[in-house]
């Protein structure tokens, strides 16, 4: 084929002219192929070449080229070699080839064309910078203006859609190990806007693995993504995508990322305006981020401010309220009434102060329908150890509870229903409430526990103290309104496994206390058949004054006490000695070594013992000589009394029944008398001294009496020459 002289006339025009628009070009050369010359004109769109119309040089959509032929002939090779050229971006293609000079024309038309594309592109890149930088300047403005992320982040992802002339934008975030997307525009799918991906998924999981950009030119055939995504790439159509990490620092908080929806490489500008806009981003993310930690400061300052503004408030009142309520305390008046309309005065409503065993101690107003707050009380009696409240039934005014205790002490509670103070008001002020109460409770356990200890030191002053420490604690007790009259026995009693229990159970010092507490209480608390007159404690011994004169009863007690404290104290032995009866405190230390003896038989021959039922064997126990004399004066001197009143001869008969084997008639022979005078004699003698010579027990400790009688008798008579 050979091109007419008039269009090889036209083509070497247009090599020497200089046409400023690439589109104006290719129209020229467009038309100066005619119907006799068919000529048809391409050019290459990034990867795709397009035929360009005859008429106006616009691509023609209508045409579809073998995009392999001309990437052939762009080589200079492949079936189209000799009927056209391909150089730069253009390619002339005949139907029947070209001889040499019209090839070499051609060529210089291709470069011609290329130059002012290239001119045109040129110009057209500087008006895009300048455009780039308005876009840039605008977006840093929104940056440091705007204060919701959300916001810059859709600005940043439309105009980056934009200017990188894409389809689909998307910034993700990074959420520990994964990104999330957080804004997205020209997605056609929901699932888009909603994709989450960790290293190495998809393109801007290369660039969360790697920190680097990241560019494929055909998603669904590059071999270096991975397969999580493809489906969801086909359905939004995606063919190249370009990815840029928004880097805080050393650290990746995102990343940036476009689609194309056709074949197209991304170029250097592509990837530089990316990054620009990347970098917008990361400080748009920072930027918000400081401005939502200020935000939160401000806010959480706000509310601390309020909140300290109301405890404040809350202080005031309560500090006022608490000064009322200790200044009762103080007045030592009704102090649980006086509690109670005070904090009905503050608080409004019904308010009850309650016992531990669920008893209306008071309440205001005093006609006031407190079956609610007995109701409450019963319910969350078990729940004392923790503030319970407020209660609500249905139907009904809820009911603030608050326990009134003093260290592992339940003294009850203090109730408020139908309060109009507010949650925090009401707790509090029930709170003060019941440490009034508390102090109040603390006041007079601390009153009892001084006169405890007064009388304690009382008691064992009476005991065991010098003359005068007697003489002063008989005193004491006479003005502490303890009398002393009359007949009394001393109890001396002994814990006996206590330490060991509390070794095995690892209790404190303070738990062992309370356990002695407990065990001195219940004796105390002994009523029948006699309450002690004073007790006290010291370590693990027990010393009680108790107003009994008969041994009968004193037997008895001891068989009460032993039962009360099995049944207070089931894991607790006691050893206990009783002594004899003294009718004045003089004598009471003569009758606390009595019960010190009759301690250390209990402890060898049993859990309890009386000083009275011991015979001889206090003998083996005393510790004193006073234990010989009051054993021979207990028997013989009731009947050295009744001889010297009434001329009798008691102790006479004693000896003679004695001396005669313990038979009656030969002790009436021996004496003279008839028998029924003997057998007389002889229970005046057993109601005299309470022993019943029919027993063994009893005679030998009558027939030791008297022989130690005799002995003491004779070691006091004098001396005599012998003549």
């Amino acid at each position: 084929m050979h091109l007419s002289p008039a269009t090889r006339t036209d083509l070497d025009a247009l090599l020497g002219s200089v046409i400023e628009d690439s589109a104006t070009a290719e129209a020229a050369v467009a038309r100066c192929f005619d119907a006799t010359s068919p000529i048809l004109l391409s050019r290459r769109d990034d990867l795709t070449w397009v035929r360009l119309d005859s008429t106006n040089g616009e691509p023609d959509p209508s045409v579809e080229l073998d995009q392999s032929d001309y990437a052939a002939l762009e080589c200079s090779s492949g079936p189209l070699v000799r009927r056209g050229v391909a150089i730069g971006g253009y390619a002339l293609l005949a139907e029947t080839e070209f001889d040499t000079d019209d090839l070499a024309l051609l060529s210089r038309i291709c470069v011609w064309l290329t130059l002012i594309r290239t001119l045109d592109a040129a110009r057209s890149e500087v008006s895009d910078f300048h455009d780039e930088s308005r876009v840039v300047g605008d977006l840093a403005k929104q940056v440091l203006s705007v204060a919701d992320l959300d916001q810059v982040l859709l600005t940043i992802t439309t105009e980056t859609l934009r200017m990188s002339e894409s389809d689909i934008c998307g910034v993700f975030l990074r959420e520990g190990d994964e990104l999330r997307m957080r804004s997205c525009v020209g997605h056609r799918l929901v699932e888009t806007s909603r994709l989450r991906m960790g290293k190495g998924q998809g393109v801007a999981g290369m660039v969360f693995e790697t920190g680097a950009p990241a560019k494929v030119d055909s998603y669904l055939q590059d071999m270096r993504i991975s397969n999580d995504f493809m489906s969801l790439a086909e359905n939004e159509e995606t063919r190249s995508a370009l990815a840029v990490p928004l880097n805080l620092g050393d650290d990746l908080v995102g990343v940036l990322e476009v689609w194309r929806r056709r074949y197209s490489s991304f170029t250097g500008r592509d990837l530089r305006r990316l990054e620009a806009l990347a970098d917008l981003a990361t400080i748009a993310i920072d930027n918000a981020r400081l401005y939502d930690s200020q935000r939160s400061a401000l806010t959480d300052l706000e509310s601390t401010r309020a909140r300290l503004q109301g405890q404040i408030s809350l202080l005031d009142e309560t500090a006022r309220l608490q000064k009322s309520l200790i200044d009762i305390v103080l007045e030592n008046g009704a102090v649980f009434a006086r509690v109670a309309r005070t904090l009905h005065d503050y608080l409004g409503g019904t308010v009850a102060v309650v016992t531990a065993d669920g008893v209306i101690e008071a309440r205001y107003p005093r006609d006031a329908d407190t079956q609610a707050i007995d109701a409450a009380c019963t319910h969350a009696r078990e729940s004392l150890t923790r503030d319970v409240g407020p209660i609500r039934s249905v139907g009904e005014q809820p009911i603030w509870l608050h326990p009134i205790e003093l260290g592992n002490d339940q003294f009850g509670m203090v109730c408020a229903q139908g309060s109009t103070a507010g949650d925090d008001r009401t707790q509090v002020a029930c709170q003060q409430a019941a440490l009034a109460c508390a102090l109040f409770h603390l006041q007079q356990r601390a009153a009892s526990l001084a006169r405890a200890e007064a009388l304690d030191q009382i008691l064992w002053d009476l005991m065991d103290g010098s003359p005068e420490q007697r003489a002063a604690a008989r005193g004491r007790a006479q003005q502490m309104g303890i009398w002393l009259r009359g007949w009394h026995r001393i109890l001396y009693g002994s814990i006996e496994n206590l330490d060991s229990i509390a070794h095995q159970e690892e209790w404190s010092i303070s738990s062992s206390d309370r356990a002695r507490r407990a065990i001195l209480d219940s004796v105390r608390s002994l009523t029948s058949p006699a309450q002690p007159t004073l007790a006290g404690l010291r370590g693990n011994r027990l010393v009680a004054l108790v107003p009994i004169h008969d041994r009968d009863r004193a037997r008895d007690f001891l068989r009460s006490l032993n039962a009360q404290l099995t049944a207070d104290h089931p894991d607790i032995t006691f050893s206990w000695g009783l002594s004899t009866a003294r009718d004045k405190p003089a004598h009471y230390v003569e009758a606390f070594s009595e019960a010190r003896t009759a301690l250390a038989a209990a402890q060898r021959l049993g859990s309890v013992s009386l000083y009275d039922d011991l015979g001889i064997v206090r003998l083996l126990l005393g510790h004193e000589d006073a234990d010989f004399q009051s054993f021979v004066r207990e028997i013989t001197g009731p009947l050295q009394n009744y001889d010297r009143q009434n001329a009798g001869s008691l102790m006479q008969t004693l000896r003679a029944y004695f001396d005669s084997n313990c038979s009656q008639k030969d002790a009436a022979e021996l004496l003279y008398i008839h028998h029924k005078t003997l057998a007389y004699r002889l229970d005046r003698i057993r109601k005299l001294t309470g022993l019943d010579l029919s027993q063994h027990s009893d005679r030998m400790r009558a027939d030791l009496a008297l022989r130690l009688l005799e002995v003491s008798e004779q070691a006091e008579q004098p001396e005599t020459d012998v003549p």
